[in-house]
Formats: C-alpha cells, sequence, structure tokens
C-alpha cells in the first residue's frame, strides 16, 4: 500500500530535480565563460530537459520524468567525453545517472507509481560507454591497446564498486527500516481483509493531493441479515469477497481500505479527466460480481457506493461529507446503486 513516507520521497525527488537544473545552469555559464560552445549548448538543453521534467513529476508522472532526466543525461555524458575527454567527461556523469536510476526506482515504489526499474539501466550504462565510444578502447600498436585496456579497468571498476556501493547503502536502509515499517503496517492494516484499516485511511490522506483526488465510500446493503440469517463466520468470508472485487476492479496505484464494519473506502489517484459513467459503470459490474454464487456458493450482496471530487472540497473533512451524503442518497433508494457527488 506504498511505503510511510511519501511526503518525504516526493520533496526528495523534487529538490533533486531542482538540484539538476541549477547545476547545469551554473555548468552551461562556466562552459559560456570558457568559449566552449558544444557544453553551453548541452548543459542548457539539459536544464530545459530539467524544467520539462519537473513538470511532468508535477502531474504524478514519474516514469516520464525519470526517463527524459536519464536520456538527457546520456547525452550531456557524451558530449562530455567527446569534447572534455575520457578521464575528465566520465567519472562524474557515471556516478550521476546510476544515482538516477536507483533514485527513481525506489520512489517509483515510495510513492506507489509507474517507475524504471533501475538495473537495465544501469546495465545499459556500461553496454553505452563501451559500445558508443569503441575509439576510446583501441588504438594503433602497444601503446594504443594498452592505453585502450586501461580505459576498459577504468570502466568495470568505476562501475562495478558504485554497483557495491549501491548494494551496501540498499542494505543499510532495508535492515534500519524493516522492522518499522512492518510495525507500521500491522497497525495500519485490517486483518481479515488485508486493506489498510482506518488507521491507514487517516494517515494516507495526510500523504495525498486533495485535488488529484476521487473519493469512494462504499457501504455494503443488508450486511446485518447476512450476519443474522447465516452467520459471522460467512460474513467475514462476504466481506473478503468485496474487498478481493474491489482490488481488481481498481488500478494498483488506488488504495483500497476498510475504515468499518461493513464499510470500505476507495482513493483514485492522479485520475485526471475521469467522466461520471465510467466510475458507475465499474460499481455496476462489481455488484454483478458481488451477485454471482455459483463459485463460491457465499449468499448474494451488493454495494452501494458515494463518490466525491477532491476538486470539489476544501479538506479531507468536506470530501468525506460529500461522498457520504450521496452515499445515503443511494441507500434510502434502496442500495445497490452509484452516485456522484455535484455542487
Amino acid at each position: 500500500m506504498g511505503s510511510p513516507d511519501r511526503k518525504w520521497a516526493k520533496r526528495l525527488l523534487d529538490n533533486t530535480s531542482q538540484g539538476l537544473i541549477a547545476l547545469h545552469v551554473l555548468l552551461a555559464l562556466y562552459f559560456v565563460t570558457d568559449s566552449l560552445l558544444p557544453m553551453f549548448l548541452v548543459n542548457l538543453v539539459c536544464a530545459v530537459c530539467g524544467v520539462i521534467g519537473l513538470y511532468l513529476l508535477k502531474k504524478g508522472q514519474i516514469r516520464a520524468h525519470i526517463l527524459i532526466l536519464y536520456l538527457s543525461e546520456l547525452i550531456h555524458l557524451g558530449f562530455s567525453v567527446v569534447v572534455l575527454g575520457w578521464s575528465a567527461g566520465f567519472q562524474l556523469p557515471l556516478v550521476g545517472l546510476t544515482c538516477m536510476v536507483f533514485l527513481g526506482e525506489y520512489l517509483g515504489r515510495s510513492l506507489k507509481l509507474p517507475y524504471i526499474p533501475a538495473l537495465p539501466l544501469g546495465l545499459v550504462n556500461l553496454a553505452v560507454y563501451v559500445l558508443a565510444y569503441p575509439h576510446f578502447f583501441y588504438r594503433p600498436g602497444l601503446a594504443g591497446l594498452e592505453q585502450s585496456s586501461v580505459y576498459l579497468l577504468q570502466l568495470l571498476w568505476s562501475g562495478g564498486v558504485f554497483a557495491l556501493v549501491i548494494c551496501g547503502l540498499l542494505s543499510v536502509v532495508n535492515l534500519t527500516t524493516v522492522s518499522e515499517h512492518r510495525l507500521t503496517n500491522k497497525a495500519e492494516t485490517d486483518e481479515l481483509t488485508g486493506l489498510l484499516n482506518r488507521a491507514g485511511y487517516d494517515r494516507l490522506l495526510e500523504e495525498l493531493d486533495l485535488k488529484e483526488t476521487i473519493l469512494l465510500l462504499v457501504d455494503t446493503d443488508k450486511f446485518k441479515g447476512i450476519n443474522d440469517r447465516f452467520g459471522h463466520e460467512t460474513g467475514d468470508r462476504v466481506l473478503q469477497k468485496i474487498a478481493k472485487s474491489l482490488l481488481a476492479n481498481f488500478r494498483q496505484n488506488d488504495y483500497v481500505c476498510r475504515i468499518g464494519g461493513d464499510e470500505f473506502a476507495v482513493l483514485m489517484l492522479n485520475i485526471g479527466i475521469l467522466d461520471d459513467d465510467r466510475i458507475i459503470d465499474k460499481i455496476r459490474f462489481i455488484n454483478r460480481e458481488l451477485a454471482a454464487t455459483a463459485v463460491d456458493e457465499l449468499p448474494t450482496v451488493s454495494v452501494s457506493v458515494g463518490v466525491a471530487r477532491g476538486t470539489g472540497a476544501s479538506n479531507w473533512t468536506e470530501l468525506f461529507k460529500q461522498a457520504d451524503s450521496v452515499l445515503y442518497g443511494v441507500k434510502q433508494d434502496g442500495g445497490r446503486g452509484c452516485r456522484v457527488y455535484h455542487a
């Protein structure tokens, strides 16, 4: 359900991107005074790419953000090697590129957003350095061959050592945080369904962007009658079935929570433009799934849903009241339906 340090991770990625833009602006100013026009231009392009990447980050598109920064830094690396030479243009960009792809993967996981795995791009780093610049590895004669061997050893040594450093740092981070995360997850996880409980839901609200969220309040219809007629064990299985259906029909970066006995909440993130009919159709499909009894032999059940958009509320409490008000209307009309709040 995402790492508990989502706010910190967002700030880290944002600050890293701003720092990268500032660095390229400073380098561009340095190279223009040093009369190195190619390096001035490439740093200017990288700064512009950084601004574009920052805009994509604000829109929640972490995959596109990391990719555009990675490609711009790769271009910067190429020009640095060609213009400044191997030793001056290779070492620092290698470290920067590798750091960036690992940072992208870690933050992608933490923010529960699409991300680019770091290992394949780390291998691409090595492959590009070896294949795209073969003239650095080959010189006619024995002296050139010896020199190219030095370059190759430099590359392998830098890549290998840095990979070990990254692995070591990740291991230390994992060892120091795993126990804390387990305790947090246990306190915020509903044992019956495996979803976030009310404590997890409340903590989540502190980390999400209200204006980019849609809240769905889901109430099980006539659940008390199921418990009374079939027993609490069957009632528990019905709740598990509802939880499973909600998880299966919403996106991986949405959050499904059990906030009460037979009440659930779904937080849809980074929704952009999503019309009411698509949400209503999704709930209709879920209710058809819950009505099917042939496979699990559970009693037929349905849910009532109230929907409210964060763009129409000033805080989370108001958003909850809006969703709850239209949910009440669905219940008054007999349940098994969905209604979207409009001011």
